[in-house]
């Protein structure tokens, strides 16, 4: 087997509730792309204190003042290779937290990304997930084929991120398709921008 190489993620917390499930979530996903010696960056809605969109990075003329929140998320974002994003549904959507953190940017061009979704309730999300296809492919980061759903995300999960339940390895199985999946449309994007540059 191909030793596998090593990635830059960058993994979208898409919830500020206090409280929220999605921290757990996160931990989770964070985890298992560092066991495979990828490097993760997460970012958080809630600590970046972004305002409501007004303004995003690359609506900025050259030479004019550009606050340092977006010039430093900005440069994680451009420097990832592919994204995977924790879409919680609010009201049967995506969280407005989370929209409102990408579409200040819009650096995602021609790397994929992979959908988490989770929920309370036994649906996990699912219809967050469509909406986030959509969301994506709009930011030009399209979606793989495979979605990790997290059903009763509060039980799945401990507060640390880690599996309730030591016997059963249904979220290890489901994280690692989709990280399998995201490292293989990763590699193959990366070579070609390398090589043949990006579409005019």
């Amino acid at each position: 087997m191909t030793k596998q190489m090593a990635l830059k993620f960058v993994v979208f917390l898409g919830t500020v509730r206090e409280n929220n499930f999605g921290s757990r979530v996160a931990k989770f996903i964070v985890r298992k792309l560092e066991t495979k010696g990828h490097t993760v960056e997460l970012l958080d809605p809630a600590k970046l204190k972004l305002p409501m969109l007004e303004k995003a990075y690359h609506h900025y003329e050259e030479g004019e003042a550009i606050p340092q929140v977006l010039e430093d998320t900005n440069k994680v974002i451009a420097a990832a290779d592919a994204y995977i994003v924790l879409a919680a549904e609010y009201n049967n959507s995506l969280p407005p937290a989370l929209t409102n953190l990408m579409d200040h940017f819009f650096s995602y061009k021609h790397r994929p990304s992979g959908i988490v979704c989770y929920s309370a309730g036994p649906y996990a999300g699912v219809r967050s997930a469509m909406q986030a296809r959509v969301f994506l492919g709009e930011l030009s980061t399209p979606s793989v084929g495979t979605i990790f759903s997290i059903p009763v995300v509060y039980k799945a999960l401990t507060p640390e991120g880690v599996p309730s339940n030591k016997e059963d390895t249904s979220l290890d199985r489901g994280a690692g398709r989709l990280i399998s999946e995201l490292e293989w449309y990763a590699v193959a994007l990366k070579k070609q921008r390398e090589t043949a540059g990006l579409p005019e």
